[in-house]
């Protein structure tokens, strides 16, 4: 039986040069691995920043629906009627127990200037009896929460027109207004309830999920009238 051969014994440069070879391969299949999954990365990124689809239904009944992103959404009238009510619900419909709430969520929908006087108005001193405040001041604010009253509001939707001049919705209409006591029963006394006219302008911006009206209130007033 014949001797076996002995295995012949590699050249050390050769296995250096296969090292290198593998090396590079098993880099270069690293780097593809990583850009690949650096795109997949990417992709889902832009899939989930990418505004979503949305259908707007026109009040015509002779215009189609379309699919428009949220980026290219038109304010329609309807918009700024609903935009308009939903402030004045925040800004006059409140109650001592939630005001601090209902004032914070309006002031998030205000352009800066606006928000800016708004928060100097209610934060501001305002004169009081001795038996709330000893100093005879408490701010705007704090009266609202002291006085244990709540706002019933009530829109009255014929009397509100909207018009769009430029980049900003004017708006206008009417609401009654009933203070009641926060707890107990209610008071019918015709001195608790008045007719106020609201007026208010809108500035549209870009919709985001914090704003998703695409409307920023740059201007409200309310005054009394007579029914």
């Amino acid at each position: 039986m014949p001797a076996k051969q002995p295995l012949p014994i590699p050249d050390t440069f050769e296995v250096y040069g296969e090292l290198v070879r593998r090396g590079r391969r098993a880099w270069i299949m690293s780097l593809v691995s990583s850009l690949t999954t650096l795109l997949a990365l990417a992709a889902a990124f832009l899939s989930f920043t990418r505004p979503l689809p949305v259908v707007v239904t026109s009040d015509d009944p002779r215009d189609p629906r379309r699919v428009v992103s949220a980026s290219d959404a038109a304010t329609r009238e309807i918009d700024a009627k609903r935009f308009f009510a939903a402030t004045a619900a925040r800004l006059h419909g409140w109650s001592s127990a939630d005001v601090v709430e209902q004032l914070t969520a309006a002031s998030l929908h205000m352009t800066t200037a606006w928000r800016k006087r708004f928060a100097e108005e209610v934060n501001g001193d305002v004169a009081v009896p001795p038996q709330v405040d000893p100093s005879g001041k408490a701010t705007l604010l704090r009266t609202y929460v002291l006085a244990r009253i709540r706002n019933e509001l009530e829109l009255d939707w014929d009397s509100v027109t909207c018009a769009k001049v430029d980049a900003t919705w004017h708006c206008k209409g009417r609401a009654a207004m009933r203070i009641q006591p926060l707890t107990g029963n209610p008071v019918d006394d015709p001195k608790l309830r008045k007719q106020i006219e609201l007026r208010a302008s809108f500035v549209e911006v870009a919709v985001t999920p914090n704003t998703i009206d695409g409307l920023l209130v740059d201007f409200w007033d309310a005054k009394e009238v007579q029914p």
